[in-house]
This record gives C-alpha cells, structure tokens and sequence, in this order.
C-alpha cells in the first residue's frame, strides 16, 4: 500500500498546466545551462549523474518536461524497485529522495527538480542495463570490455513518446540464459537470507558412505536440502548414505571441487561460505555480463578463466567442451575479446620476455646445458641473417634485467611448451591457445599454471572442430602434416570470435555454477558496486 500510495503523490505532482508547464520549462533550461558551463548541479542534496547527457535530453526537446504523463511515470518507479532483481541498487538512482520529494512538490520551481531528477535517475540506470554500473577497465588493467551500443538519451525520447518506459529498461537487460539464471538465483539466495540462511557445519573427521555422525550428518542433510543438491529427507539423518554422497557429489561438482562424494576440509570449506558473500557473488558476476553478453557471434570460443574451461558455442548451443590450464595468479590470463585467424602445427616456441628474465636464465646461469636439454636454441639477426649462437659463448650473468640482444626458441616436439598446435587471435597481450606435454595437470581442480596463455587438453578436438569445413583437410591429412614435425601455418576460411572472460558465478541451463575467484578480481568490483555511482 506504501508503495502504491507513494506512487499516486509522484503522479500527482508531475501533472501541470499549461501554463505552468511553460514556467517549468524555463526553470529546466537554466539548470540545462548550468550544467553546459560545468556548474554542478544539485536537487534537495544530491548531485546529478548525468552532467553530459541531460542537456542533450532536455535540448532534443525545447527543455519541455518529460514525466508529465501519467503511465511514463508509473512505470519508471516501479522499474526501480525492481532493481535489487539484477543486483543494483534502487538508492543510486535517486528513489528515495524522488518518492521524498514527490510528496511535497509545490512550486514550478520544484516541479523541474523532480522532473529532471526522475530523468537522471532512467538516463543513469538505463546506462547501467547496457554496460554495467563499474567500468571494468577502471579496476583492472587486464580487463578490455566491449562496449554494447545504445544512446540511453535516444532510448528515453523514444520511451516518452510511445509511452513503454517499463518495456524500454526491460528490452535493455540481457537476456540469454545465464544472466537470467542468475537473477533468479539471487531471488532464491535472497530468500534463504531472509529466511535465516544456512547453519555452519563443524570441522571434522572426512565424512565417507557407511560413517555415522550425529551432529554433522544432519546439518550436511539440511545444507544441502537449502542449495537444491538433496531433493528429499532421508529417513535415516545420522548415517552418511550412498544417496547423501551421490547429492553432496553433485554440490562438489557444481562448485569446482573433487568430485569423490566425501564431505572433507575443502567441502566444508565451500559448504559454509555464507549466503550473504555468495549473494555478493552472484552479483558481481550479474555485473559481469553486462559487460560482455552483447554480439558474441553465432559461432564463437568462449574460455571462461575462472571455471578453467573453453566452449565452442554454436547458435547458442554447446558443441564443444575441454578443460583448460590458465596463468598463475601474478601471470594472469587477461580478459579480452578476438577473432581466431589461423592455427599452426608443430609449432616453434619464442620465449616470451617475462619468462626468458624469471625462468630460463636463472636456469641457464645453473646449467649452460639446460637449453639443450630442453631443445632451445639461440638465434641471432632476423630473416636471410638469421645464424645460430653457441649458448657457452655468452656471458648470462649480463641479462638478468637487461636488454637481451638475442631470442631464445624451442624447435617443435613432443617437449615443446605448446605442444603440437598452437591457435592464434590478435591481441594486445600475446595471449594464445595451445596444446601442452604436461596432460597430468588436467587432473587438478584448479589449473593455474601457465605464464597467462591458455592451455588445451585435447587440442585436436578443436583443431577437427575448425577445419571440418576445409576442403582436403581431413583426419588422415592433417596426421600426416603433424607426423612431418615440419611448422606448418593453416589459415582459417571461415576466423571465429574468441572470448576470453573471468566468470566466478555462472547458470549453466541446468545449475548455478560457483568457482573461487582465483585471481582475487570479485573484491575490487564489489566495492565499486557498493560505491556511488559515477557521472555520465
């Protein structure tokens, strides 16, 4: 009734005369203005986001205002309540003081304030919808973001004129099957938080099928009944059954964890994180993918940093899935959008910088031999002048943070750091896809181990994958071209879009998937969620 009562007032005191509304219009063309010669505007405290985009509105429109009509208004308020649903919040778009003020508008004065007020609040939250609240590029250097394209102040126009305000903010939202996952598992985690959310479980002996414990057995039966991974009450609540096992495996594997059914120290761990930092959770990854689900292409590779993955996506659908080994935690995996061009065979491998001044030296000053060992050379000149150094012959105590006038590469092989294929998309960062002798690291739940390149189990899957259209490039050809052991360049006829992203809270289309933030890049978007909004 609050609501619906505040509601009425706002309507209420948005309907003018004509003549009024002429002496609004004034009052609005002076704060206009003001903002024009970089004033600073304030209504009844509070500061107006949309120093850049206002004056455009207002000017596109002889300074007339805008909310004067009754079903406009009705809808936008009731847009902003429901922006807790996405995981923003209604008091950045100035909703109190706007259903405040409402009450108590009097003069044409005032009338203006709420009217461009109501406006700030639609242009900042509309601009929100279509690339998120945080900048990513503003926290992290090695976030690029795409910008998703849209005018808020020619959405708004267009909105007033149809009179679809409600249908203008909801046509911004994404609306693949991810990100409306999340909404409503941000609904159903709220619910557990207002409901008393979830009991701790105690530390422990590692739980097994056969074991009886009285304590923890029922706790682990009521968490995993709250999470949806147990969809019935065991008769027997004391002993760990195969049936709880087989529920608490399905937990594990939607969180990243062993999948082995016993409930041990990392589980529990997972298991009692509170709802309130996997609420946060959900909405920093919410915040996510408005940056990044626009136009990802009908066919594109999606690597997903976080949950050590790569998908080949096709109309929407799955058709290709491997684990991958990402960088370490200070060799971090950027996160970028490209186009895979080509892909080469047994490739060589240039030593990268970073690795040639931490890695390999320091080695090399241990053991002249390992570049041997690992089947290096040292090359010299560029092209026709190219000519190979004797590694015995340089003084490696030189380079430690200096300038080294030669490059150190890896002939290819069954040693080589890419392994047999390497797949390249042009980027800032030297970032690529590539095979891998070391297969047993796969096995681990977490994989970051590389130098920030991205690692592919089963690499030919992907190589069968984008070739399959290529003509003359069968199975039994391209074994041949990889028995040869020669480096070889295939240029694809047909590049696909490469994503490479950070996702620690995903819904998959049958769970909600959660992973650890491995690379500590939640905190610093939270707190930017948390903070006020910045100007547009």
């Amino acid at each position: 009734m609050k609501i619906v009562f505040t509601l009425v007032l706002l309507i209420n005191s948005l309907i003018f005369s004509n003549d009024k509304n002429d002496v609004i219009s004034e009052e609005i063309r002076r704060r206009v203005e003001d903002l024009n010669a970089g004033i600073k505007v304030e209504i009844q405290g509070q500061m107006l986001f949309c120093a850049k985009l206002l004056p455009e509105f207002y000017g596109q429109r002889s300074f007339e205002p805008a909310w004067s009509n009754e079903k406009n208004s009705r809808e936008f308020i009731s847009q902003l309540i429901k922006a807790n649903e996405v995981g923003l919040s209604p008091f950045d778009y100035h909703y109190k003081l706007i259903t405040d003020f409402s009450k108590n508008v009097r003069s044409p004065e005032e009338h203006a304030e709420l009217d461009m007020l109501i406006t700030d609040a639609y242009l900042l939250y509309a601009s929100h919808l279509l690339n998120g609240k945080v900048n990513p590029e503003t926290i992290d250097s090695e976030w690029k973001a795409v910008r998703r394209e849209g005018n808020p102040v020619s959405i708004l126009q267009k909105a007033i004129s149809n009179k679809n305000v409600s249908k203008s903010l909801d046509d911004l939202e994404q609306t693949n099957t991810s990100y409306q996952g999340l909404k409503e598992a941000l609904k159903e985690y709220q619910n557990v938080l207002d409901n008393g959310s979830w009991i701790v479980l105690p530390d422990g002996p590692t739980l097994k099928p056969g074991i009886t414990d009285s304590i923890r057995v029922p706790l682990l039966i009521k968490r995993l009944i709250i999470s949806g991974d147990l969809n019935f009450e065991p008769e027997d609540r004391i002993s760990f059954t195969e049936a709880i096992a087989q529920s608490l495996r399905k937990y594990q594997k939607r969180n990243g964890l062993e999948i082995d059914g016993n409930l041990g120290k990392l589980t529990t761990e997972s298991l009692n994180i509170s709802v309130e930092n996997r609420i946060d959770q959900i909405k920093v990854n919410l915040e996510r993918y408005r940056w990044i689900f626009h136009d990802l292409g009908e066919q594109y590779v999606f690597v997903n940093i976080a949950g050590f993955q790569m998908q080949v996506v096709e109309n929407e659908q799955v058709v290709l899935q491997e684990k991958v080994i990402v960088g370490k935690p200070f060799r971090k995996t950027p996160v970028f959008s490209s186009k895979m061009t080509y892909l080469v065979l047994n490739p060589y491998w240039t030593v990268p910088p970073t690795i040639l001044y931490n890695d390999i030296i320091p080695e090399v000053k241990k053991n002249v031999g390992y570049l041997s060992l690992k089947n290096i050379r040292v090359i010299q000149g560029y092209g026709s002048e190219t000519k190979e150094i004797d590694p015995s012959t340089i003084d490696w105590n030189k380079y430690s943070q200096g300038k080294f006038p030669y490059t150190l590469r890896q002939d290819p092989g069954v040693i080589n750091a890419l392994g047999v294929v390497k797949f390249i998309f042009p980027n800032n960062y030297s970032v690529y896809i590539h095979d891998t002798p070391s297969k047993e690291l796969f096995n681990r739940p977490e994989r970051t181990f590389s130098s920030g390149c991205i690692r592919l189990n089963n690499p030919m899957s992907l190589v069968n994958y984008l070739l399959s259209d290529e003509t003359g490039l069968n199975q039994e050809k391209i074994n041949n071209m990889l028995s040869l052991g020669k480096e070889q360049t295939i240029m694809l006829k047909k590049p696909i879009n490469v994503h490479i992203q950070y996702l620690t809270c995903w819904f998959d289309g049958e769970s909600l998937q959660f992973r650890n933030d491995v690379y500590s890049r939640d905190k610093p978007v939270l707190q930017a969620l948390n903070e006020s909004p910045s100007s547009l």
